[in-house]
């Protein structure tokens, strides 16, 4: 009698297992993706033709007492932002130096120590 039952038994716990394994497998990718985002949940997109040191430029620029501003952005493992490079007219200035490092930081999501703000040479004129 327990032969006929058997059979059946197995099956069952075959379908327990199989629906184990895909809950686990299920469960990895989920840990894998969010552990593949920034600490926030963003992920940073790469704009190859220096789009994003554009639009970051003209925000900057647009800052009380900044002026003329050029960027520079180094990217990192998994195309995360690393560092910023930040020249402006108007960076001689302590307070509008330390409002540039800031502002990069948070957009950035990066620390203010990978962010360096100068002033450009002659308050941003050029000789040529």
């Amino acid at each position: 009698m327990w032969e006929k039952y058997k059979g059946v038994l197995n099956a069952k716990e075959m379908i327990y297992k199989l629906i184990t394994v895909i809950v686990v497998i299920s469960l990895a990718l989920l840990v894998f993706e969010v552990m593949t985002n920034d600490k926030d949940g963003r992920q940073q997109i790469v704009d190859e033709d220096g789009g994003t040191e554009a639009s970051l430029s003209m925000i900057l620029s647009d800052i009380k007492g900044v002026g003329d501003v050029d960027v520079m952005i180094t990217y990192g493992d998994k195309d995360a932002v690393t560092g910023v490079i930040v020249t402006a007219k108007g960076a001689g200035s302590p307070v509008v130096k330390r409002e540039l490092t800031n502002a990069v930081s948070a957009i950035f999501n990066i620390p203010v120590s990978n962010v360096m703000v100068f002033e450009k040479e002659n308050g941003g004129t050029s000789n040529e």
